[in-house]
């Protein structure tokens, strides 16, 4: 999992999690607490396990729809659709739960995709299509269900009722509770052990026809004091953690898309094909758990107290399936049907523009007294909506990005209410290279001049960051953008080597204004290719980006090398660039970042998919120390670069440095899981060399100065395109071609283990350095002087005017960048002259900065860029 910056790791919060599932910290019994045994059994005549059924249950589990029931058996992969997220897929094996309205598939026991560690979990919550096939909706991801960090490992999943006399299906996860790894190694001693090795079991129930799954809890206490999982508690241990956010906006019904609070109803989850919603038992509210960090949520069920000598059964949890592309608004219609409760009243009509045309693709809100947020549903392709609402005070309103907000229309007793958006302007953007006329990709950003008022949060949707009504990212270097009438301050760029058009443009109401954007490439850098090693999307728990626009960002802001970096899963950016027919402008790598837990992450480039192993073939690093699994990278067939991600930040379980305790007056670490087998060091980590001075950079020089050599890198860890742009820094790698088609894995493994590159961040650099020398090359001490050319070149948009000169990690001098050359873009040649200092090493670098920011194209980011060091040797 993610949990970059300073954003908090959810799972790495033991005493918040204490604190916030059970109202205050666990206190430890004998025998009981983090530094003790479990308890001891003492129940002779008590059964240690669970009635195991059927191994495999009905032959035909998908002709249930036909027959009228519901029915459980074991199936093959190819037998039913493969969940549209991508993520872990359906293996030969498994398990189906199906009736004429649902399908859920449910793991088989052994190792586990994603982060719960044990199968027999639940893989798709799907819809069954008229034939009485699932429809190949799912979008559910992962949620672990956990008895404190206690999660059953099956040692049993079989049928108990296969359906076929008429009842319900009932499949049954039977094993020990055992706690998750990732947790247990490292916060497991701030956890109660009472659960630990105890015999669980979850019944997964359904009913014919039912639109919910019953998920039931067994327990046996064969000790000598109760199991309490919360019921005496202010709070419960019985928790469910959802990795569902990277690809499902969480709804709360009466609050709208918000993070997690209070005791909602029901925790509805809304994607673009097929939303689902978690209740507690017999309907009844769940509990916000207290973590809603990094894409992960908990909630938290009932707590129950299992006697001595006793085996408990307890309705645990429900889930409910909505309907296809229905949104959380017919969701919440199959919520009440699942629930015996009588519909809400449907309201019908039509969204229209100023000028009475239907508008397709906008919001209508259902709000009510207090602010209270009923619902939300989508127009189609004719306008056209419906939405259920409560009886009582509702008020519609519509939505669309580019729209001004309008006053809401009260729906008092009506059925049908058709609502207009306010008056709007469309801007048209065509960008071209100037001189070929060639469509070149874009980033579009358009800011109003008036501003415009915020989204509420409730509403689910976000509006772009530094005051943006639109940043698009234009692949075909065209874009059409609805806008409120007024004047716009438009900006069509293409990153760090291209000239921007930057013009406010008056739209009028109802007219269309038309930009032909000619944009200069002027800065030239040929040779060597940009590349971003370390960018997130939605197949990481933390990022909600689909993985189509963090391509179309990489190729709008003109990286040449996007390299996907998902944690602990495996994909490749290629095919999305094929996809896009855009070949000719980046060439995309598959990577991971190697995500422990426990002591840092680790960009693994490249890393080849490998579907049908573990997380799509990423590394498996649990129980391993460093030197095991640096070894197990170094083994691959793929030969790859280790970098070290983030080294330096203040959390142990996100930097390497930090939880090995680092010392840099030795560039060593006493830990036990010290390992020097790495290749590169990600000293900028979506920041600059000022940021990064006496962080990572200083990390990284004592190692120099050690003569222990690691080269540079820099990357954005793009999350969120919305406020974090790909590429910035970016990596110049030296290649000696521009021909994207002939970039390999390997050959950008080989780059950054040489260290033949620099980093800019709107600045590129280049050096040469005696015997025609650049940055990785090792040359002997030349006589005297030693003498360096360093260019420096950016658009004009761009500031640079310093140029440092760094000598074993000390600043020698500090000097005005020359300008050379006519434009357009800028130019700057620097020759440098240096005695190297005494010693059988040296080593030179530079670092190149503007004082002003990278706005328009990304406020706030200082331009720099710096080489990786050429080193001397006597």
């Amino acid at each position: 999992m993610a949990f970059r910056r300073s954003t908090v790791a959810p799972l790495f919060l033991p005493l918040a999690i204490v604190s916030a599932a059970c109202g205050g910290e666990i206190q430890d019994t004998p025998g009981e607490g983090g530094g003790g045994s479990p308890p001891v059994e003492t129940c002779a005549d008590l059964v240690l396990a669970f009635e195991a059924g059927d191994p495999d249950g009905h032959a035909d589990p998908l002709g249930a729809a036909a027959a009228g029931q519901a029915r459980a058996g074991r199936i093959q992969a190819a037998d039913v659709p493969p969940p549209a997220h991508g993520r872990q897929g359906i293996q030969d094996g498994d398990f189906l739960l199906i009736n004429d309205k649902i399908a859920v598939v449910i793991e088989d026991q052994g190792l586990s995709d994603s982060y719960g560690r044990f199968g027999g979990e639940i893989l798709s919550v799907d819809r069954v299509g008229e034939d009485g096939q699932p429809l190949g909706l799912s979008k559910f991801l992962e949620t672990i269900q956990l008895t404190s960090l206690y999660q059953i490992d099956p040692t049993s999943v079989s049928v108990m009722n296969d359906g076929s006399n008429g009842e319900a299906a009932v499949l049954r996860v039977a094993g020990t509770l055992k706690a998750l790894p990732f947790l247990a190694e490292t916060f497991g001693a701030a956890f109660p052990k009472q659960h630990d090795g105890l015999t669980a079991a979850y019944d997964f129930i359904l009913e014919p026809g039912a639109e919910k799954l019953v998920i039931r809890y067994g327990l046996i206490n064969a000790t000598d004091r109760d199991v309490d999982t919360g019921a005496s508690l202010e709070g419960s241990l019985a928790i469910l953690g959802f990795f569902q956010a990277s690809q499902n906006k969480s709804f709360l019904p009466g609050l709208g898309f918000v993070k997690g609070t209070g005791s909602p109803e029901y925790v509805a989850f809304e994607n673009d094909t097929l939303p689902f919603a978690y209740q507690g038992p017999n309907a009844t509210p769940l509990d916000f758990g207290g973590i809603d960090i990094g894409g992960f949520q908990t909630y938290t069920t009932e707590g129950v107290t299992v006697a001595p000598c006793s085996v408990g059964w307890f309705d645990d949890h429900e889930i409910v399936v909505g309907e296809p592309g229905g949104g959380v608004d017919l969701l919440g219609e199959a919520v009440r049907r699942a629930n015996g409760l009588e519909p809400w009243r449907e309201i019908t009509g039509v969204v229209t523009d100023a000028a009475g045309a239907p508008v397709a693709g906008a919001y209508v809100h259902a709000e009510g007294a207090g602010g209270a947020y009923f619902s939300r549903a989508t127009t189609g392709a004719d306008g056209a909506y419906a939405i259920h609402v409560p009886e009582g005070e509702v008020t519609l309103t519509p939505s669309k990005q580019g729209y001004p907000h309008v006053t809401a229309g009260d729906v008092g007793g009506a059925t049908t209410l058709n609502l207009e958006l306010g008056a709007h302007g469309l801007i048209e953007v065509t960008a071209t290279e100037e001189g070929s006329g060639v469509a070149i990709p874009v980033r579009v950003q358009v800011i109003p001049e008036a501003g415009f008022d915020p989204t509420p949060e409730a509403w689910g949707a976000q509006d772009e960051a530094n005051g943006r009504l639109w940043q698009e990212f234009a692949v075909d270097g065209t874009a059409t953008l609805a806008v409120p009438p007024g004047a716009h301050q438009v900006i069509v760029s293409r990153g760090y080597e291209w000239e921007l058009y930057d013009q406010m443009v008056d739209v009028p109401e109802g007219a269309t204004t038309t930009i032909d954007a000619v944009l200069a490439h002027s800065v030239d850098t040929t040779g060597a290719v940009s590349a971003d090693f370390h960018i997130h999307s939605m197949y990481s728990p933390d990022s909600s980006d689909p993985t189509v626009i963090k391509v179309k960002c990489a190729l709008a802001d003109g990286l040449d090398v996007p390299v996907s970096s998902e944690h602990d899963w495996v994909i490749d950016f290629q095919p999305y660039i094929e996809d896009l027919g855009a070949t000719q402008w980046a060439r995309g790598l598959p990577a991971e970042e190697l995500t422990t837990f426990t002591w840092g992450h680790f960009g693994v480039v490249p890393l080849v998919p490998k579907p049908g192993e573990l997380n799509n073939g990423a590394i498996d690093w649990l129980g391993k120390s460093a030197d095991e699994v640096f070894s197990e990278v170094r083994a691959l067939a793929e030969d790859p670069a280790l970098i070290v991600h983030h080294p330096s930040r203040d959390t142990a379980f996100q930097a390497y440095f930090r939880a090995v305790e680092y010392d840099r007056a030795t560039a060593s670490s006493d830990d036990p899981n010290w390992s020097e087998n790495f290749d590169a060091i990600e000293v900028f980590n979506h920041d600059d060399f000022v940021a990064a001075r006496e962080l990572a950079i200083a990390d990284w020089f004592s190692l120099l100065d050690a003569g222990k050599i690691y080269w540079a890198v820099g990357s954005s860890d793009s999350h969120e395109v919305r406020t974090d742009p790909i590429g910035y820094p970016r990596n110049y790698l030296f290649l000696g071609t521009d021909d994207l088609s002939t970039v390999t894995g390997t050959l950008v493994a080989q780059s950054i283990k040489q260290g033949n590159s620099t980093v800019g961040g709107g600045l590129f650099m280049t050096v040469v350095g005696p015997d025609a020398s650049g940055p990785g090359d090792a040359v002997p001490f030349p006589g005297g002087t030693a003498d360096f050319t360093v260019t420096v070149q950016c658009p004009s948009w761009v500031d640079a005017d310093t140029l440092e000169v760094i000598v074993n990690g000390e600043t020698v001098s500090e000097e005005p960048l020359l300008p050379i050359g006519a434009g357009p873009g800028k130019r700057f040649v620097n020759t440098v002259s240096l005695a190297l200092p005494a010693g059988p090493r040296a080593y030179v670098l530079f670092h190149a900065k503007g004082d002003a920011d990278l706005a328009p194209l990304h406020p706030g980011k200082r331009p720099f860029a710096m080489s990786n060091p050429i080193l001397f040797q006597r």
